[in-house]
């Protein structure tokens, strides 16, 4: 619904009176090529910058560890658990279990490092 230029409701000044929610845009909120109904839109490939939702650390400086760090070290755990689950119920020895487990994971992480691609 378009509400012509004038005094407003709390008398506010012309043309305030139409831009409660739901109401139509004025021809001068009207982005640059865009006919008065309309509201511009961004480009088909671009998003506008403040849209993303990335998790923020304290200083706005994005998120703490990238997805295939993530994933690398999660495949590293899952093999390090493996590893030491298995030298444990075969040994009955929690320090050559925890010791399996380390160097599986760090056979395991440079493993996964090497074949996902980065």
């Amino acid at each position: 619904m378009y509400t012509p230029p004038g005094p407003g409701p709390v008398g506010g000044t012309g043309g305030d009176a139409g831009r409660g929610a739901g109401q139509e845009p004025s021809v001068r909120d009207a982005a640059p090529g865009c006919s008065p109904g309309q509201v511009a839109q961004a480009a088909p490939g671009r998003q506008d910058p403040a849209s993303r939702d990335l998790p923020q650390g304290p200083q706005g400086e994005g998120p703490l560890l990238g997805l295939r760090s993530a994933i690398i070290l999660m495949l590293g755990i899952l093999v390090a658990t493996a590893a030491g689950v298995l030298t444990y119920s075969a040994q009955q020895d929690p320090a050559t279990a925890a010791l399996a487990a380390g160097g599986a994971f760090a056979g395991g992480v440079l493993f996964f490092q090497k074949i996902i691609a980065g």
